[in-house]
Order: structure tokens, then sequence, then C-alpha cells
């Protein structure tokens, strides 16, 4: 029982100095700290732990993939493909009441900081002159622009969520595409009760129009494209490789460099050439490039990247999931609740989703081995991830819930009123996937 107090203090801790203020990678390095201390380690041993863990290949791969992932973004932005695609895409849509949710949906498919402020303006376009409050289009900009987080292998806390549990892209998002679904779904009920003229089809798109927009995607599609080519390439190489030194038989996960391998390199790659592919396309200078690749932002995320690693480093150095696991088995504590809670109050107090998957997720695959040892781990990863992905919805420390509400104008509290509901569907949704999942596996 011990253990699981010392952890859960630990964790604590992590959002309570988030709360305070203190930036969260800070945080996260104390509670790592913390952990070390109430199991006993020495000072000394502690910082050579968290060193090993910052440096190992599977924090720097990381780190360098959240990087490059933030320079194309940047670098879209700083040569206004994002403002041509918002262009475009408005135009090919023609009804506002769809585009008034495919559009934040869009630009949701780039995982940037504080995106929402680039659709908020294409929301208020789409209604047109219609009388709609500020608090409605806020929420329907927000609530769409994040339905793609479950999965997209773009976002770093989809990243960082694979890597911590072991497993692998493909089933992470065969398991985790249907929340965006069901998240859609609830969404509806923001959208209720829209005024008809919202409903009536605009002028038909220029011709050419969809071509113009795939086109202005395409730093999009090129990683995609990418990651699903290397993809295979390495699943049929990796398969004749193991077979060849083993027989026919040996798991992928018995070779950690292989396991790299196919973890990080088709994401990366992917990025590589998305970012070569949106710099020549858009005749960036020299000084735009370097803007996009080196600045505060990137730094800021590659720095938290390391510091959730030193915590999970300190979580497996000090066996500290396996006691938790122990203690929790003999006291029959209700983990399914547990796995609820934990992520939802991450995401709550952090705002991001890196933020609630690296300082809950090391517990939490601790736990969801003490409920089921053995058996499929995707639905509780997914049941998790739901709940986290839940709180930084909710989160008034949420950067595009922040933006969002700015420019429309509004509060917290008028948009919470169309939120609230949609998250309260949602998440009778998701526990409805849940138990499907479990009957099936």
């Amino acid at each position: 029982m011990d253990a699981l107090l010392y952890t859960l203090g630990a964790f604590g801790l992590i959002l309570i100095l988030a709360r305070l203020k203190l930036p969260l990678w800070a945080a996260i390095v104390c509670g790592a700290i913390t952990i070390g201390v109430l199991f006993g380690l020495s000072i000394g041993l502690i910082a050579i732990e968290m060193l090993k863990s910052a440096i190992q290949p599977k924090s720097i791969a990381l780190s360098v993939i959240v990087a490059v992932l933030i320079g194309v973004s940047e670098a879209m932005r700083a040569s206004g493909q994002i403002e041509n695609i918002v262009s475009l895409a408005r135009a090919f849509l023609r009804r506002p009441a769809i585009a008034m949710a495919a559009l934040p949906a869009l630009i949701g498919l780039l995982p940037m900081p504080g995106g929402a402020l680039f659709s908020a303006p294409m929301v208020e376009s789409a209604k047109g002159d219609t009388k709609i409050g500020g608090d409605k289009l806020s929420a329907v900009n927000f609530w769409y622009r994040h339905i793609w987080e479950y999965w997209w292998p773009l976002y770093p806390g989809v990243i960082l969520a694979v890597m911590i549990t072991g497993g692998d892209f493909v089933s992470f998002i065969l398991f985790q595409f249907p929340l965006t679904i069901i998240m859609a779904g609830a969404g509806l009920l923001i959208l209720r009760k829209l005024h008809p003229d919202l409903h009536i089809a605009a002028p038909a798109a220029p011709r050419g129009t969809l071509r113009l927009l795939i086109r202005a995607t395409s730093s999009i599609w090129v990683i995609v494209a990418v990651w699903v080519a290397v993809k295979v390439v390495l699943a049929f190489s990796l398969s004749h490789f193991i077979g060849g030194r083993n027989g026919g038989t040996g798991p992928l996960k018995s070779n950690p460099a292989l396991v790299a391998l196919d973890s990080y390199a088709p994401i990366a790659l992917g990025l590589i050439v998305s970012l070569i592919w949106t710099i020549r396309m858009n005749r960036l200078d020299a000084m735009k490039v370097r803007r996009a690749l080196i600045n505060r932002r990137v730094i800021e995320m590659m720095v938290l990247v390391i510091s959730v690693m030193m915590f999970e480093g300190m979580l497996e150095c000090t066996d500290a999931t396996v006691k938790i696991r122990d203690g929790l088995t003999q006291l029959n504590v209700p983990i399914l609740v547990v796995l609820a809670i934990l992520p939802f109050i991450a995401g709550l107090v952090t705002g991001l989703a890196v933020g609630f998957v690296g300082t809950s997720f090391p517990i939490v695959m601790g736990l969801i081995e003490a409920m089921d040892s053995g058996a499929v781990i995707w639905p509780y990863v997914m049941f998790a991830y739901f709940f986290g992905h839940m709180g930084q919805m909710v989160s008034p420390m949420h950067l595009c819930y922040i933006l969002s509400n700015r420019y429309f104008g509004t509060t917290f509290a008028r948009v919470y009123r169309y939120i609230i509901p949609s998250v309260i569907v949602a998440s009778i949704g998701a526990m409805v996937y849940f138990i499907a999942l479990k009957a099936i596996f």
C-alpha cells in the first residue's frame, strides 16, 4: 500500500505544482525526484537514473520527432499555407453547418499549440450573417478541433502513449479510431438547433477547388503516405530478418534496436520529408526555415519530453508499478475507476495530452497489468486515454480553449454549457465501446 501512496503523492505533487504555474517539465522532474526519495534512493542514484533516462535512445528519438513536427507546422504557418487551406476548404464545403464543424477538424490534423485560433475565423466566416452567440461558436470550434487527438500519429501525446505502452501504432490506431466517431457524434449536441439558413448550400465552388485544396494540404498527406510506406517496408523486412535469425520465430520486442526502428522511423521519415516538401513548395527563405526549426516552442517541448522520460525511468527504477500492482491486487481496489480518474485529473490540470499521458500512463500501465495480466491491453489503454482527453477538454489551462474563447469574446462558464453535455454523452459512448471490446477480447 505504501508504494501506491508514494506514487500517488508524487503524482499529486506534479499536478499541484503545475496548477501553481510551475513549468510542466519542472513539475514532472520534481515528481520524479520525489518518487526516488520516497522509495529510499540516494540523491546520487536518483541523479544517475534520471540522466540515463534522459539520454536513452527512445528519449532522444521522441524529442527529435516532436521538434521536426513543430517545425513542419511553423513552416506552414510562416508561408501562409494554413491561410490558403482555410480559404479553399470554406469554398469547397459550401454548407455553413458542415463547414463550422469540418474546418476546425481539418486544421486539427495539424498538432499546433493553440491551433483553435487558426480555425476560429473559419467558424465565424462559415456562419455568415446568421446570429449565433460567441459561446456556441467557440464550443464548436474547440470541440471539433480535437476529434483526431485520440489516434492521429502526428500528435505528441499519441506518440508518447504508444511508446509508454510498448505497443505499435497500427494496433493503437485501430482501437482508438472509434473514439473520434464517438466524439464527433457527441458534438452534434453543440450543433443542434442551428438556424435553417446554415443548412442552405452556397453556389458550387469554382472548378478545380478540390485539386487546389488537396495540394494545399499536401504537407499533411506526405507525412501519412511516407509513414504508411515505411511501415509496410519495415513490416516485410523485419519479419524476414527475425525469421532468418530465429528460424521463423522470435518476437520483435526481443530486439530493442528493431523495436526502436519500427516505432520511430516511419513517423520521423514522414515528418522530415514533409518538412522538405513544405519548404520547397512554399519557397521559404533561410530565415523563415531557421525560425520554424529553432524557436522557444520547440525547445520547451523537447525539454518536456525529456522530463516525462525521467519520470517514467524513475518509476521503472523503483519498481513502483510492480509494487502498486501487488498492493492493489491484495486490496481488491476497483482499478477501472482509477484508470479513469488519474488521466482525467492530469488532463484537467495540465491541459495537455503530453501532460496527462506522461504523468499518468506509467502508473496506468502497471494498474492494467494488475487488473488483467496477460490480456489485450488496448481496451484499457483506450479507456484511460479517453478520460485523459476529456480532462483536457474541460481544462481551463488548455491553450486552445483560452484562445478560442478570447477570439469569440466569451467566457469559460458560457462555453461549458455546451461542452459538458457533449463530454457526458461521449463518456457514455466510450464506456459502451469499452464493454464491447472486453466482450470481444
